[in-house]
Protein backbone atom coordinates (compact mmCIF):
# COMPACT_ATOMS: atom_id res chain seq x y z
CA UNK A 1 0.00 0.00 0.00
CA UNK A 2 1.40 3.35 -1.05
CA UNK A 3 2.63 6.16 1.21
CA UNK A 4 1.71 4.59 4.57
CA UNK A 5 3.17 1.54 6.33
CA UNK A 6 0.67 -1.31 6.16
CA UNK A 7 0.80 -1.72 9.95
CA UNK A 8 -0.18 1.92 10.48
CA UNK A 9 -3.04 1.74 7.98
CA UNK A 10 -4.35 -1.48 9.52
CA UNK A 11 -4.27 0.13 12.97
CA UNK A 12 -6.18 3.17 11.72
CA UNK A 13 -8.83 0.99 10.09
CA UNK A 14 -9.06 -1.61 12.83
CA UNK A 15 -9.35 0.95 15.61
CA UNK A 16 -11.50 3.26 13.49
CA UNK A 17 -9.24 6.20 14.20
CA UNK A 18 -11.47 8.42 12.07
CA UNK A 19 -12.63 11.96 12.47
CA UNK A 20 -14.33 14.76 10.62
CA UNK A 21 -13.55 18.45 10.32
CA UNK A 22 -16.33 20.80 9.29
CA UNK A 23 -15.13 23.92 7.50
CA UNK A 24 -17.61 26.78 7.07
CA UNK A 25 -18.66 28.20 3.73
CA UNK A 26 -19.25 31.89 4.33
CA UNK A 27 -21.32 34.42 2.40
CA UNK A 28 -18.76 36.66 0.71
CA UNK A 29 -20.66 39.90 1.37
CA UNK A 30 -22.39 39.37 4.73
CA UNK A 31 -19.87 37.11 6.48
CA UNK A 32 -22.66 34.73 7.48
CA UNK A 33 -21.99 30.98 7.67
CA UNK A 34 -24.38 29.38 5.19
CA UNK A 35 -23.00 25.81 4.96
CA UNK A 36 -20.26 23.46 6.12
CA UNK A 37 -18.00 21.12 4.18
CA UNK A 38 -17.18 17.81 5.89
CA UNK A 39 -13.55 16.72 5.49
CA UNK A 40 -12.16 13.33 6.52
CA UNK A 41 -9.50 13.12 9.18
CA UNK A 42 -7.40 10.12 10.26
CA UNK A 43 -5.25 9.75 13.39
CA UNK A 44 -2.36 7.58 14.55
CA UNK A 45 -2.09 5.97 18.00
CA UNK A 46 -0.72 9.19 19.49
CA UNK A 47 -3.60 11.24 18.13
CA UNK A 48 -1.54 12.97 15.47
CA UNK A 49 -3.36 13.75 12.23
CA UNK A 50 -2.26 11.70 9.23
CA UNK A 51 -2.21 13.14 5.75
CA UNK A 52 -5.61 12.39 4.28
CA UNK A 53 -4.29 12.06 0.73
CA UNK A 54 -1.78 9.42 1.90
CA UNK A 55 -4.51 7.38 3.57
CA UNK A 56 -6.79 7.49 0.53
CA UNK A 57 -3.94 6.72 -1.86
CA UNK A 58 -3.20 3.59 0.17
CA UNK A 59 -6.88 2.64 0.30
CA UNK A 60 -7.08 2.73 -3.50
CA UNK A 61 -5.03 -0.48 -3.53
CA UNK A 62 -8.13 -2.25 -2.15
CA UNK A 63 -11.34 -0.89 -3.76
CA UNK A 64 -13.66 -2.76 -1.38
CA UNK A 65 -11.81 -1.42 1.66
CA UNK A 66 -11.94 2.06 0.13
CA UNK A 67 -15.71 1.73 -0.20
CA UNK A 68 -16.11 0.47 3.38
CA UNK A 69 -14.05 3.32 4.83
CA UNK A 70 -15.84 5.90 2.69
CA UNK A 71 -19.21 4.55 3.83
CA UNK A 72 -18.22 4.69 7.50
CA UNK A 73 -16.79 8.17 7.02
CA UNK A 74 -19.97 9.43 5.38
CA UNK A 75 -22.06 8.02 8.22
CA UNK A 76 -19.91 9.92 10.70
CA UNK A 77 -19.97 13.12 8.66
CA UNK A 78 -23.76 13.07 8.35
CA UNK A 79 -24.41 12.05 11.96
CA UNK A 80 -22.20 14.77 13.49
CA UNK A 81 -22.97 17.55 11.00
CA UNK A 82 -23.99 21.01 12.18
CA UNK A 83 -27.45 22.16 11.18
CA UNK A 84 -27.87 23.48 7.65
CA UNK A 85 -26.42 22.71 4.25
CA UNK A 86 -23.70 20.07 4.22
CA UNK A 87 -21.12 19.71 1.43
CA UNK A 88 -19.81 16.14 1.15
CA UNK A 89 -16.88 14.81 -0.88
CA UNK A 90 -17.24 11.34 -2.34
CA UNK A 91 -14.46 9.42 -4.08
CA UNK A 92 -15.74 8.13 -7.45
CA UNK A 93 -13.56 5.03 -7.03
CA UNK A 94 -15.29 4.23 -3.74
CA UNK A 95 -18.65 4.59 -5.42
CA UNK A 96 -17.54 2.47 -8.37
CA UNK A 97 -16.26 -0.30 -6.09
CA UNK A 98 -19.80 -1.08 -4.93
CA UNK A 99 -21.67 -0.14 -8.10
CA UNK A 100 -23.33 -3.25 -9.52
CA UNK A 101 -25.92 -1.32 -11.51
CA UNK A 102 -28.53 -1.64 -8.78
CA UNK A 103 -30.41 1.57 -8.03
CA UNK A 104 -30.21 0.74 -4.30
CA UNK A 105 -26.50 1.62 -4.07
CA UNK A 106 -25.44 1.78 -0.42
CA UNK A 107 -23.93 5.28 -0.70
CA UNK A 108 -26.97 6.55 -2.58
CA UNK A 109 -29.25 5.21 0.14
CA UNK A 110 -27.09 6.76 2.85
CA UNK A 111 -26.67 10.24 1.37
CA UNK A 112 -29.74 11.00 -0.73
CA UNK A 113 -32.37 11.08 2.08
CA UNK A 114 -30.78 14.22 3.56
CA UNK A 115 -32.36 17.10 1.67
CA UNK A 116 -29.68 19.72 2.40
CA UNK A 117 -26.66 17.81 1.06
CA UNK A 118 -24.48 19.08 -1.77
CA UNK A 119 -22.31 16.32 -3.20
CA UNK A 120 -18.90 17.49 -4.42
CA UNK A 121 -17.61 15.90 -7.62
CA UNK A 122 -13.82 16.07 -7.70
CA UNK A 123 -12.07 17.45 -10.77
CA UNK A 124 -10.25 14.65 -12.59
CA UNK A 125 -6.84 14.12 -14.16
CA UNK A 126 -7.72 11.43 -16.72
CA UNK A 127 -10.59 10.31 -18.93
CA UNK A 128 -11.35 7.15 -16.96
CA UNK A 129 -11.85 9.14 -13.75
CA UNK A 130 -13.99 11.64 -15.61
CA UNK A 131 -16.31 8.88 -16.79
CA UNK A 132 -16.63 7.50 -13.27
CA UNK A 133 -17.41 10.95 -11.92
CA UNK A 134 -20.06 11.46 -14.59
CA UNK A 135 -21.76 8.15 -13.75
CA UNK A 136 -21.77 8.97 -10.06
CA UNK A 137 -23.09 12.47 -10.73
CA UNK A 138 -25.92 11.08 -12.84
CA UNK A 139 -26.94 8.63 -10.12
CA UNK A 140 -27.12 11.29 -7.42
CA UNK A 141 -28.74 13.84 -9.71
CA UNK A 142 -31.55 11.37 -10.39
CA UNK A 143 -32.12 11.28 -6.62
CA UNK A 144 -32.43 15.10 -6.60
CA UNK A 145 -29.12 15.55 -4.76
CA UNK A 146 -27.48 18.87 -5.57
CA UNK A 147 -24.00 18.67 -7.07
CA UNK A 148 -20.88 20.82 -6.87
CA UNK A 149 -17.86 20.61 -9.16
CA UNK A 150 -14.84 20.82 -6.87
CA UNK A 151 -11.27 22.06 -7.43
CA UNK A 152 -11.97 23.84 -10.72
CA UNK A 153 -8.66 25.08 -12.07
CA UNK A 154 -6.46 22.85 -9.89
CA UNK A 155 -3.12 21.89 -11.49
CA UNK A 156 -3.27 18.80 -13.72
CA UNK A 157 -7.07 18.63 -13.59
CA UNK A 158 -9.50 18.44 -16.48
CA UNK A 159 -12.66 20.49 -16.85
CA UNK A 160 -15.54 18.31 -18.00
CA UNK A 161 -18.12 20.28 -19.98
CA UNK A 162 -20.97 17.82 -19.25
CA UNK A 163 -20.28 18.08 -15.51
CA UNK A 164 -19.92 21.85 -15.74
CA UNK A 165 -23.38 22.01 -17.27
CA UNK A 166 -24.91 19.51 -14.84
CA UNK A 167 -23.77 20.75 -11.45
CA UNK A 168 -25.48 23.32 -9.24
CA UNK A 169 -22.33 24.84 -7.74
CA UNK A 170 -18.82 25.69 -8.99
CA UNK A 171 -15.97 25.55 -6.47
CA UNK A 172 -12.78 27.27 -7.59
CA UNK A 173 -9.43 25.88 -6.49
CA UNK A 174 -7.11 27.95 -4.29
CA UNK A 175 -4.51 27.98 -7.08
CA UNK A 176 -6.43 30.78 -8.85
CA UNK A 177 -5.04 33.27 -6.34
CA UNK A 178 -1.56 32.67 -7.75
CA UNK A 179 -2.70 33.23 -11.35
CA UNK A 180 -4.89 36.31 -11.24
CA UNK A 181 -2.05 38.61 -12.32
CA UNK A 182 -2.15 36.77 -15.65
CA UNK A 183 -4.76 38.49 -17.88
CA UNK A 184 -5.79 35.21 -19.53
CA UNK A 185 -6.26 33.42 -16.23
CA UNK A 186 -8.16 36.36 -14.80
CA UNK A 187 -10.43 36.48 -17.85
CA UNK A 188 -11.08 32.73 -17.62
CA UNK A 189 -12.14 32.92 -13.97
CA UNK A 190 -14.32 35.99 -14.54
CA UNK A 191 -15.99 34.19 -17.47
CA UNK A 192 -16.72 31.09 -15.38
CA UNK A 193 -18.20 33.20 -12.58
CA UNK A 194 -20.31 35.09 -15.11
CA UNK A 195 -21.48 31.80 -16.63
CA UNK A 196 -22.49 30.55 -13.17
CA UNK A 197 -24.41 33.73 -12.44
CA UNK A 198 -26.26 33.60 -15.76
CA UNK A 199 -27.24 29.95 -15.28
CA UNK A 200 -28.22 30.13 -11.61
CA UNK A 201 -25.25 28.19 -10.26
CA UNK A 202 -23.67 29.01 -6.91
CA UNK A 203 -19.96 29.88 -6.76
CA UNK A 204 -17.39 29.20 -4.04
CA UNK A 205 -13.82 30.47 -3.84
CA UNK A 206 -11.65 28.02 -1.89
CA UNK A 207 -8.37 28.65 -0.12
CA UNK A 208 -9.05 32.12 1.26
CA UNK A 209 -6.33 32.68 3.85
CA UNK A 210 -6.14 36.43 4.43
CA UNK A 211 -8.02 39.70 4.10
CA UNK A 212 -6.45 40.52 0.73
CA UNK A 213 -7.70 37.27 -0.78
CA UNK A 214 -11.12 37.78 0.78
CA UNK A 215 -11.30 41.24 -0.78
CA UNK A 216 -10.31 39.78 -4.16
CA UNK A 217 -13.00 37.11 -3.91
CA UNK A 218 -15.58 39.80 -3.15
CA UNK A 219 -14.41 41.84 -6.14
CA UNK A 220 -14.73 38.79 -8.39
CA UNK A 221 -18.31 38.42 -7.26
CA UNK A 222 -18.35 34.86 -5.92
CA UNK A 223 -21.21 33.88 -3.64
CA UNK A 224 -19.33 32.01 -0.93
CA UNK A 225 -15.77 31.81 0.39
CA UNK A 226 -13.95 29.09 2.28
CA UNK A 227 -10.50 28.71 3.78
CA UNK A 228 -8.14 29.01 6.73
CA UNK A 229 -9.10 32.62 7.34
CA UNK A 230 -12.09 31.03 9.10
CA UNK A 231 -10.07 28.46 11.08
CA UNK A 232 -11.53 29.62 14.44
CA UNK A 233 -14.92 28.48 13.14
CA UNK A 234 -13.79 24.94 12.20
CA UNK A 235 -15.58 22.15 14.08
CA UNK A 236 -13.84 18.81 14.68
CA UNK A 237 -15.20 15.45 15.90
CA UNK A 238 -13.56 12.06 16.30
CA UNK A 239 -15.40 8.75 15.95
Amino acid sequence: MRDLPASLLLDVLGRQRFGVEYQPLVHAKTGEIVAYEALARFYDQAGAILRTDHVFHALHDSPLTLFQVEYQMKQLQIDRAPAGTLFLNLDPDAYQAADDGDEAHALLELISPRADVVLEIIENSDLSDAKQSARMADAFSQRQVRLALDDIGAPHSMLSLPLLLQVDCLKFDRSWFGQLDCPKAHAALVSLISYARETGKQTVMEGVENDAQLAKARTLGVDLVQGFIYRPWFVTHQA
